[in-house]
């Protein structure tokens, strides 16, 4: 079976696969201009610039600049997080997302679209890392946060969705962190999702029911080759008539 490809999340670096990184950029520093912002963010980046590569540099800002909670610092942390991403200090890097997250949580929420951008950079560090796990729990956030945001004739939850189902196929076609049935049943029930969502926004025709049909019935078979059923009616077979279950036909296409 030909495998098909799509847009990979952020873990380009660690698959063998050629995909384009899911890019969110969401702007949510209240501060009296833009100019202030941009100065206020330099000034805090310049302050930690000389400590930036040692091993145990604090995640946290001068308590000078920001309160505890003020949503201000959110912009520097990320800056600073990305900075030590560009540098392999991915674990530093962790640290200042998960403090800019804690504080947009703080200020808006636990359901605000301002998570989107922050997760995604925390999944390329965790992917970085190959914390596979910590990368699954953030993508099945990453879909809970899209799913209360965003309504099925929005299409950012499309965009959304496709994220999370890639992650799900393509570490299911590598069997990347050994739970493959697992990974199955997630990408089934977002392209499945996905195809409620295509009914009702795409025009008759579009490509993308074929993709995603397709995907279903891919998705559906080799979960049933992996069910207890049919491996009770495969050892009822004659021998040398087992279907076995072949993980190259459970390949599933992930680029639309």
């Amino acid at each position: 079976m030909n495998v098909l490809e799509e847009t990979k999340p952020c873990f380009n670096a660690v698959l063998p696969f050629n995909f384009v990184s899911f890019i969110a950029a969401v702007s949510f520093v209240l501060l009296p201009s833009a100019a202030s912002s941009q100065n206020l963010s330099s000034s805090i980046v310049n302050k930690n610039q000389i400590s930036i590569n040692r091993p145990f540099l604090s995640s946290s800002l001068p308590e000078s600049d920001f309160g505890a909670y003020d949503q201000r610092q959110i912009e520097p942390l990320g800056d600073i997080g990305r900075q030590q991403q560009r540098i392999g200090e991915h674990l530093q890097a962790l640290a200042f997302f998960k403090q800019a997250l804690h504080v947009v949580r703080i200020n808006n929420g636990l359901y605000h679209e301002a998570q989107l951008p922050i997760l995604s950079d925390i999944i390329e560090s965790e992917t970085a890392l190959k914390n596979w796990e910590a990368v699954d729990d953030r993508y099945s956030y990453m879909e809970h946060l899209y799913r209360r945001l965003y309504s099925l004739d929005d299409p950012r939850l499309e965009q959304g969705l496709r994220e999370v189902s890639s992650w799900h196929v393509n570490a299911l076609n590598v069997n990347i962190d050994g739970k493959r049935v697992q990974h199955l049943r997630q990408a089934n029930k977002v392209f499945k999702l996905r195809l409620l969502i295509a009914e009702r926004t795409l025009a008759f025709g579009d490509p993308k029911f074929d993709f995603l049909i397709q995907n279903i019935e891919i998705c559906e078979r080799q979960l049933y080759l992996a069910s207890d059923l049919s491996k009770e009616i495969n050892e009822r077979r004659p021998r040398g008539r087992v279907y076995n279950y072949d993980r190259r036909s459970a390949l599933v296409a992930d680029r639309d």
